[in-house]
């Protein structure tokens, strides 16, 4: 099923979407996944990881913990990078399973 991009975002005077099953969607949910502290979700407690900040290594290792949630892909690796701004980016890499 499509999702909405976040932050919404409007084109066409329309809300744009993602389509599933493509590499942005997967992204797009790693993202998510680790913007989510535990227990923020109602319906799924469970989603979600504690907050990295601060903690390099940590934000390696949760990075394949999201993995974890989203049985369609594999992590391959996270690197952690400063930007100009100072600002902690965490870059994933993962590849599809067998489709």
């Amino acid at each position: 099923m499509d999702t909405f991009k976040f932050p919404i975002r409007f084109r066409n005077r329309e809300i744009e979407k993602i389509v599933d099953n493509t590499d942005d969607y997967y992204a797009h949910l790693l993202a998510l996944s680790m913007q989510v502290i535990p227990g923020e979700l109602p319906l799924n407690p469970d989603f979600g990881i504690e907050d990295p900040t601060f903690d390099d290594s940590l934000t390696r290792d949760l990075a394949f913990t999201a993995g974890a949630f989203i049985p369609e892909i594999i992590i391959d690796s996270a690197e952690i990078a400063l930007n100009e701004g100072g600002q902690v980016k965490v870059n994933i890499a993962f590849s599809r399973r067998n489709q």
